[in-house]
């Protein structure tokens, strides 16, 4: 499945007969021959009255590669950081609860992006990098032009005592170390697509 969110509405691209996780605000369309799922994002953007579309295709890969052929593509990447008591990071950014990201510059691995952006925004310097979790996928505009923000999630884990020291020129206002109860409570307050990261992480 591919999910991209559009603020707090999203379209999910799906295979066929796709029945996980139904919801009674899901509105599904299945793809026809012919049909030119480019101009799907500027359509949804507009229908406002539609939270939850769910597009079904025979093949949801050429799908959601067809859908997004027309924004323009920035990837990112960053961590899940917790520490040695299990305890996850979030940080408070632009109204809701966030994770350290950003964007992959020119000769950067995936990886490396992920480690440095997390460096950057939290100031952790003894990261160690985990394996990946998911693609989470949001829009935005940028001057003008429609972005599509596709943002690579990985498990990080940081030793006991590591200061936390957040970026405020990228609007972080402040951080918290999350056990399970704070942590369910903190995500009703985080972006979507974050929430999808600690779902895809169990």
């Amino acid at each position: 499945m591919y999910k991209v969110y559009f603020a707090d509405r999203s379209i999910a691209v799906v295979p066929l007969q796709w029945q996980e996780n139904p919801c009674s605000e899901d509105v599904y369309y299945k793809v026809q021959p012919g049909d030119d799922l480019s101009q799907l994002p500027y359509w949804f953007e507009k229908a406002d009255d539609i939270t939850s579309l769910v597009v079904e295709a025979d093949d949801p890969a050429e799908a959601f590669a067809q859908m997004i052929s027309a924004l323009k593509v920035e990837v990112a990447a960053g961590g899940l950081v917790r520490n040695s008591r299990g305890r996850a990071l979030l940080f408070w950014r632009r109204g809701a609860w966030d994770m350290p990201k950003g964007h992959q510059e020119k000769g950067e691995s995936l990886e490396q992006c992920a480690i440095r952006e997390t460096e950057e925004e939290t100031g952790l310097k003894n990261l160690s990098l985990g394996s990946p979790i998911c693609t989470t996928y949001h829009t935005y505009h940028n001057k003008g032009i429609f972005v599509l923000k596709e943002s690579h999630w990985y498990r990080m884990t940081v030793p006991a005592g590591e200061k936390v020291t957040v970026q405020t020129e990228e609007d972080i206002v402040k951080a918290r170390w999350c056990g399970p109860w704070s942590l369910k409570r903190l995500l009703k307050k985080a972006y979507p697509s974050i929430r999808d990261v600690f779902a895809a992480e169990q």
